[in-house]
């Protein structure tokens, strides 16, 4: 009897992990990358978390080590043969989430402002923010077409918002970042009319004022929330997207960013 309860309980383990979901988050070394891995991990997902140095990133090793379901790959999103590779890796994987989080800041705001901006840095800039993340959905995308959810997002920000740029006393050009984010908006928001017929949604979520890195180096340290707060309340948008919501600008908070 007590056999037959064994057994049963690993074939409802068995069931249980053969039909969850799956999402691939890109970034996942640090800052809100790292807790959405730990977030959907601690919430059953299969989760495939990537970055560009995964043998060097202590604290994703330690989040694996402790969930079974998380597997670490290595991916350089600015590098479009290792982005093939990885969707050649994962042929017949279902994804039912695309989280494009991997981002830079591109500098100090110093070296962001008229007069001194670094063009050489705007371009891997670019790479990383605007172009990876649609190579990632082009690669992707039959993986997401077979998934039961079938969304791609991308992690965004507030600033790239053109009509929220005014005068403020907190105010950075920051041209690099805004203009990378910017663009990606626009892909994703043209991306989101192109895939709707196959029932694909699209997220252009914007995770506010959060503390990180990239906070602290654009000059804005202390002013943000947690990435843990950031991350649930992102994650309840990704839950809540769907065809007829696609292609929004969307704030950690649910709130519709203008264009």
């Amino acid at each position: 009897m007590r056999l037959t309860i064994v057994i049963a309980a690993f074939a409802a383990l068995a069931a249980t992990s053969a039909n969850a979901a799956t999402v691939l988050i890109t970034g996942s070394n640090r800052g809100i990358g790292l807790e959405f891995a730990r977030q959907y991990a601690a919430l059953g997902w299969d989760v495939i978390a990537t970055s560009r140095t995964p043998e060097d990133d202590d604290d994703l090793q330690a989040l694996a080590s402790k969930y079974s379901n998380l597997r670490v790959e290595s991916l350089d999103v600015s590098d479009h043969a290792q982005i093939d590779s990885l969707a050649a890796k994962l042929s017949g994987t279902s994804i039912d989430v695309l989280l494009n989080n991997a981002g830079i800041l591109g500098g100090e705001p110093d070296v962001q402002t008229i007069g001194s901006i670094d063009f050489d840095s705007m371009a891997q800039v670019y790479k990383t923010n605007a172009i990876g993340p649609m190579k990632m959905a082009e690669a992707f995308l039959p993986h997401v077409e077979a998934s039961d959810q079938k969304k791609i997002t991308v992690i965004t920000s507030g600033t790239a918002s053109l009509t929220n740029v005014r005068p403020s006393p907190f105010y950075k050009a920051l041209y690099l970042y805004r203009m990378s984010k910017t663009a990606i908006n626009m892909g994703y928001r043209a991306l989101s009319l192109e895939v709707a017929p196959k029932g694909v949604s699209v997220g252009i979520l914007a995770p506010g004022v959060v503390e990180t890195r990239l906070l602290q180096q654009a000059g804005y340290g202390g002013m943000g929330m947690t990435t843990e707060q950031s991350v649930t309340d992102v994650i309840r948008n990704i839950e809540n997207l769907n065809v007829e919501h696609s292609g929004q600008y969307i704030l950690h908070n649910g709130e519709i960013v203008p264009w």
